[in-house]
């Protein structure tokens, strides 16, 4: 039975919408939904990306692979390497030297290391150590790591520098403040601003913390959220080697040049080094492992980021770096804060409201669409209050109060119209393309065989020399190498709405325009050839670097009328395209290999195109299996896009090239593919053009020539 409107109680509806609010809210503090909430806010991130290059007062020294290999001593190294580290950085004018690296126990080569780093301590006001709490496994003991006594004993400042991790293992919080049962212990980013801004404390009331002016909001009762600048090594960095290499201090001998005391040579262009560059002038300089092995490295929001060449990267950031987001944040002023809680609570009211408003006063389907609209905008609104103003408004309790609302009020009505959409689905869902089966969904009664006449555009790919490659290959690498091609062929054609009619090995076969008919299906075929080649561009580039295959594949296209329908037995069928377009398009993909070209596609489809792409004609062919002949071209690039000179200069020389051999002025023709030869030398259809004008200058033609070729071959 069909839920009207009329049915939809107000006092029932306002019941289940005060319980979504309240459920929502119980189920906000569950690990499930904070984990969620927190990918959310992992997500703002991502969608902000990193905040644009300023001046940073931060600088990192990495503890790194190369200084471990540059270094006389393996790690863990010598004091006195920490000694001579801190002297150098006061040298270049350094504010601040914070040494992430807890130096509880004494130096296991000599002692004396420790007494030149102790000297050093001494007479230094900058420097801050750190060190850690040790909490047991059964909480009942709490008990501070501190630096080793004659490290400290002079005054030098220490911080905690252990960062706890969320419920999902990611590291978003910093604690400036850590207190035991009798005593607080300060940060080693709190100690660091402490020094740098000349303040006595770092303190809190509770709801803020305070150092050297600065009032720094909590994000819970403990911590502030760290507003990160960008994914690891957004900030400038140095190899520890490179400021302890000077004229004091021996490297590996490859390595030792002296570098940091190094006055450089201007005039020829060789910079100084940091002694006299002034990149740690004035700066908070942090010193902290990069390495791998040293497991100090953590996931943060940016784990995951696109570096600058587009490829999608993961990289975990070293905990030195997650101090130095802190401090930025701080300095920076760019307090990331939460809603308060009464907003918050106005929003889930709100929200159910405007659902019961929804549901109470539109149609089923109109309902859902604002509910959907509101979806968005909650989600939208969220990320941009997030980007423009570091403000944390929950998503995931909204939502589920949104959803959970919907769904109560319209739920049977949803029940009795998925379940025969359910069935058809689960029924064909793994034979027919997604877009099929929701035709399908709509229309039941088109499951019966036959078919209809329609313009549609068909578009057959295929790897070159894919015979020969998968004899390099075991089957199981030539089933993963050609999943991986497919997968990505495929996305692109799903993106720009074709259909996968079906695949042969390495071959595609995709139609546009249908089962769904849109006006631009010969444009989208061509884009999609494009972007086909761009995309193979990039992954052979990744399969030579793995030493794998590197494919290349080559395209047909044509349009034109077609019997689109269920073709089969009566129990047995299939939804596909049948015709001599069909067939055409399929000998085109096999006749690039005669012109060296990747994408070509026919006079029929360029008729649709011609002022979307630059093209250039191939020839007049006569496909095997027709009399007919038709004109080829070849799919170049979208005319949106700008191009070099010579390009354009290309098309067009090439263009007359192309007149001139039809009008058989053999000697013409041949001067301008030597012309596009010049251009562009290894262009092949250039290439067969001239041959072919040198061949026909000799042996001319007969009289009955008509410039068509004839193939011979599928």
């Amino acid at each position: 039975m069909k839920v009207t409107k009329a049915e939809l109680k107000p006092s029932i509806v306002a019941t289940l919408a005060v319980a979504a609010v309240l459920l929502a809210l119980i189920l906000s503090y569950t690990n499930t939904f904070e984990t969620l909430e927190l990918k959310l806010i992992d997500w703002r991130f991502s969608l902000r990306g990193p905040l644009p290059e300023r001046d940073s007062s931060i600088v990192i020294i990495t503890i790194d692979d190369q200084s471990d290999e540059s270094s006389l001593h393996r790690w863990p190294w010598p004091r006195y390497y920490y000694a001579h580290l801190i002297r150098n950085l006061q040298k270049a004018g350094a504010a601040v030297i914070g040494i992430d690296v807890i130096l509880d126990s004494h130096d296991a080569f000599n002692l004396a290391s420790d007494d030149s780093l102790s000297r050093v301590l001494a007479t230094s006001d900058n420097v801050v150590l750190s060190g850690k709490i040790l909490v047991s496994k059964t909480q009942n003991y709490i008990s501070p790591v501190k630096p080793i006594a004659k490290f400290i004993e002079n005054g030098t400042p220490w911080g905690i520098v252990a960062v706890e991790s969320d419920v999902d293992g990611f590291y978003r919080r910093y604690q400036l403040l850590r207190s035991t049962e009798d005593t607080t212990y300060t940060s080693f980013a709190g100690e660091i601003l402490r020094l740098y801004l000349k303040a006595d404390s770092v303190s809190s009331d509770g709801k803020n913390c305070y150092v050297g002016g600065y009032q720094i909001p909590k994000f819970d009762a403990n911590s502030m959220l760290v507003n990160f600048r960008g994914p690891a090594f957004s900030y400038p960095h140095y190899s520890f080697d490179n400021v302890v290499d000077d004229a004091k201090f021996d490297l590996r001998e490859d390595y030792d040049v002296d570098a940091f005391d190094d006055a450089g040579e201007p005039a020829q262009g060789i910079p100084p080094g940091l002694l006299y560059s002034g990149e740690l002038k004035g700066k908070i300089v942090l010193i902290g492992a990069t390495m791998d092995e040293l497991h100090d490295n953590f996931p943060t929001p940016f784990l995951d980021f696109t570096n600058n060449d587009g490829q999608q990267v993961r990289a975990e950031m070293p905990g030195v770096e997650i101090h130095a987001n802190a401090i930025s944040t701080i300095l920076n002023q760019r307090y990331i804060r939460l809603l308060p809680w009464y907003l918050e609570l106005f929003i889930l009211a709100l929200t159910a409201l405007m659902t019961f408003l929804y549901t109470r006063y539109f149609s089923g389907a109109l309902s859902a669409v604002f509910t959907f609209l509101n979806f968005v905008f909650g989600v939208a609104f969220a990320a941009y209050i997030f980007i423009s103003f570091n403000l944390v408004i929950k998503i995931v309790s909204p939502m589920f109060t949104l959803g959970l609302s919907y769904s109560a009020y319209m739920v049977y009505h949803y029940l009795l119209a998925q379940q025969e959409k359910k069935m058809l689905r689960g029924a064909f869902a793994h034979y027919l393309p997604e877009k099929v089966v929701q035709e399908l969904v709509a229309h039941p009664e088109k499951l019966q065989l036959g078919g209809e006449e329609r313009v549609v555009t068909v578009l057959f790919s295929d790897v070159a020399g894919f015979t020969s490659i998968s004899e390099q290959l075991t089957p199981h690498e030539l089933v993963v190498l050609l999943n991986e091609y497919l997968t990505a062929m495929t996305d692109i054609v799903l993106k720009h709405g074709g259909i996968i009619d079906k695949y042969e090995g390495d071959a595609i076969m995709a139609e546009f325009g249908m089962p769904v008919a849109f006006p631009d299906h010969a444009r989208a075929a061509c884009q999609v050839a494009l972007d086909m080649q761009q995309t193979l561009k990039v992954m052979r580039k990744k399969w030579k670097d793995e030493g794998r295959p590197e494919l290349e594949a080559r395209v047909g296209i044509n349009t034109g009328n077609v019997i689109v329908g269920n073709m089969g037995s009566r129990d047995v069928f299939d939804y596909t395209v049948m015709g001599d377009n069909v067939n055409l398009g399929s000998r085109l993909e096999g006749a690039n290999k005669a012109y060296g070209t990747k994408i070509m596609i026919s006079e029929f489809t360029l008729e649709h195109v011609r002022e979307a792409f630059y093209t250039r004609p191939l020839d007049l062919i006569r496909v095997k299996g027709k009399t007919k002949p038709i004109e080829v071209f070849e799919l170049l690039a979208p005319r949106e896009t700008n191009y070099a000179d010579r390009f354009l200069e290309l098309i067009d020389v090439y263009g007359h090239g192309i007149n001139a051999y039809r009008s058989q002025s053999w000697d013409k023709a041949i001067e301008l593919f030597e012309h596009c030869l010049q251009l562009f030398p290894n262009d092949y259809p250039s290439k067969l053009y001239h041959e072919r004008c040198l061949n026909f200058k000799f042996n001319p033609p007969g009289n009955d020539w008509d410039g068509v070729t004839t193939m011979t071959t599928k």
